[in-house]
């Protein structure tokens, strides 16, 4: 494993230390400049702007708090400015964002390695932006409304796409060792579950209340009221799922009979909100969960007799308790709505969207209609459809219509390139080691990924890229082939710098 020689770690040193002297003192002398304005700002103001200058010395110096940060504001998506709802541009995880790329700008003059731009996961998602912009290009000539449309959503959906993956690059940098992987991803657990106690209480407090005009009752549909993606029951599903992965392999990793005794009713309580979102990919999903944790090689009948309790725990909530229309909505996977069974005219939509997507395709098979152009396109073309101006609700199809079957191979190609990597690293580690759980908890991420994709819009959402930049720092952090497997945090993290 090849490691940072001492010239270029004395150069980082430096670059730490005068980076931390020069923003400290500038960190204290516009506090103390703020503070003697605070007669004329107001408390409250002068209190904030302070409170922000330190934390902008913070992400200055240790850039890792700036990405748990903007993971925090990605993850738990915060209302207004926090998670940028604001008008334009100017918001706070884009503000952090720059922060992050700022320090990257110092740590790439001092170092002056370009390593990530080698790395299989980038080079595929800068050749996925190059055909964004060529189907853009094309689609300017080509695919011109007929009425202006209300909402640019092709620019928000290169924003978010290129803002991605520049998200991507500063992880790659800053994310470097064993212990930067467990912050990581005790953060990704610790959002979440500031979002899933929202979604518990309004399970207990729900009254099945009739609506005074139809006379029936509220359909049982378990949501999280403080976290935009936790208002979709969809989203809110996959991410219980996946925290149930999180919380399995966290307590792979202690293997202490304490926790396993936290562990073991959290993930039930989650396989039960997972069936009371309602949600078909979902609960579909729950059962590849059940199925990821009882078949892995190595785990002891504790965990896998665990995993068959919170299964049947789910079974028994989804029989005995839920309300008959949760129960004909979740078993409802026909393609014949002719009797409009529960969840219907949702499946109805998602059928006929599907089937106008694949028509767009066929139109333009090679560069698709171009970036944010398949909702109004859709509207156009299909006026009358149930489905009429609604996204895809599939992230192949999303890929494949607005950027074209070249689009569709290169994400196809990136989700190889993950996998592979996953595949190699945890050969190389010794089971047990903190990050081979690490890297078997990521295959089981990806695969509930890749199925949830079926049935949502994801890719430019963070979860990708939490995938590609982890996949790239575990197999960076795993021995050569055929060398000895690392024993110690310690070990790792000297090497980690590679």
């Amino acid at each position: 494993m090849r490691t940072i020689a001492a010239s270029e770690d004395v150069r980082v040193e430096a670059l730490r230390g005068g980076r931390a002297m020069l923003v400290g003192l500038i960190s204290v002398a516009a506090a103390a400049g703020i503070m003697l304005l605070a007669v004329g700002l107001g408390d409250l103001v002068a209190s904030g702007a302070v409170l922000g200058i330190l934390f902008v010395a913070t992400v200055l110096i240790n850039p890792i708090v700036g990405i748990v940060t903007l993971l925090g504001t990605l993850l738990v998506g915060l209302p207004g400015f926090l998670v940028g709802a604001a008008a334009g541009r100017l918001t706070a995880n884009n503000l952090i964002g720059m922060l992050l790329l700022l320090a990257l700008i110092a740590q790439l003059s001092v170092r002056r390695d370009l390593w990530f731009l080698r790395t299989p996961q980038v080079i595929v998602l800068f050749l996925i932006g190059a055909a964004f912009m060529a189907s853009l290009v094309h689609s300017w000539y080509t695919y011109i409304p007929a009425q202006p449309l209300p909402k640019n959503v092709t620019e928000n959906t290169l924003f978010l796409f290129f803002s991605r993956l520049g998200f991507l690059i500063i992880f790659v940098n800053f994310i470097r060792t064993q212990r930067h992987a467990l912050v990581i991803l005790l953060s990704v657990l610790a959002f979440t579950m500031l979002v899933i106690p929202s979604a518990f209480y309004n399970l207990a407090t729900w009254s099945g209340e009739r609506d005074v005009m139809t006379g029936k009752v509220a359909e049982f549909r378990i949501v999280a009221d403080v976290s935009s993606w936790g208002r979709n029951e969809n989203r809110l599903a996959f991410v219980c799922n996946i925290t149930m992965l999180l919380i399995w392999a966290f307590a792979q990793i202690q293997r202490r009979k304490v926790i396993w005794a936290v562990v073991i009713p959290m993930m039930m309580a989650l396989a039960t909100l997972v069936v009371s979102t309602g949600s078909r990919s979902g609960f579909v999903s729950l059962g590849l969960v059940a199925l990821f944790l009882l078949f892995q090689r190595g785990l002891g009948w504790s965990l896998r007799v665990g995993a068959a309790v919170a299964v049947a725990a789910a079974l028994v909530f989804f029989f005995a308790f839920l309300p008959e229309k949760t129960f004909e909505r979740l078993t409802n996977y026909s393609l014949d709505q002719s009797e409009r069974q529960e969840a219907w005219r949702s499946t109805t939509s998602r059928i006929e969207t599907n089937e106008h997507a694949l028509e767009m395709l066929w139109t333009a098979p090679l560069l698709g209609v171009g970036p944010g152009n398949f909702m109004w396109l859709h509207r156009e073309r299909y006026p009358y459809s149930i489905a009429a101006g609604r996204p895809s609700h599939n992230s192949y199809l999303w890929a494949a219509t607005e950027g074209g079957s070249v689009v569709i191979a290169l994400y196809l190609v990136l989700f190889f390139f993950i996998w592979r990597d996953l595949l190699k690293a945890q050969e190389r580690y010794s089971p047990g080691h903190p990050l081979w759980h690490v890297t078997r908890f990521l295959k089981g991420y990806l695969m509930i990924f890749l199925f949830f994709s079926g049935f949502a819009d994801f890719w430019l959402e963070p979860h990708l890229y939490l995938l590609a930049g982890l996949s790239i720092l575990v197999k960076r952090l795993a021995p050569e082939e055929g060398g000895p497997p690392p024993v110690s945090t310690t070990a790792i993290t000297h090497q980690a710098t590679r």
